[in-house]
């Protein structure tokens, strides 16, 4: 399981989607298709997510900054939670509603 949240990527070459939730499976993905490898988000999260890799760079940064390269190249296809994390965080809501719901002794 990665680090982040599933972003769902499209490329350009392969015509296929991949789920990237990591700082490897993201700068391996630079790798692949892209519309535009010389837009300036593209090459700075390279960069970034090389620095990562490196430890010289915070991953959540890189992972940021390779989600905006792909949003600049209209490559998300979705970052939206999966339909498993949504029942998830129903179900939270659900108990900390019943727990605020509850009466309290003093």
């Amino acid at each position: 399981m990665g680090a982040f949240l599933p972003v769902r990527i499209a490329f350009m070459n392969l015509k296929t989607t991949s789920f990237i939730s990591s700082v490897a499976e993201a700068r391996a993905a630079m790798d692949a298709g892209w519309k535009n490898k010389h837009l300036h988000s593209y090459r700075k999260a390279l960069r970034l997510l090389e620095e990562a890799q490196a430890g010289t760079c915070r991953q959540s940064v890189a992972f940021a900054a390779f989600v905006k390269a792909a949003r600049d190249q209209d490559m998300v296809v979705s970052d939206q939670p999966s339909e498993g994390l949504k029942r998830l965080d129903a179900l939270a809501s659900s108990i900390y509603e019943q727990a605020r719901q509850l009466p309290r002794s003093v």
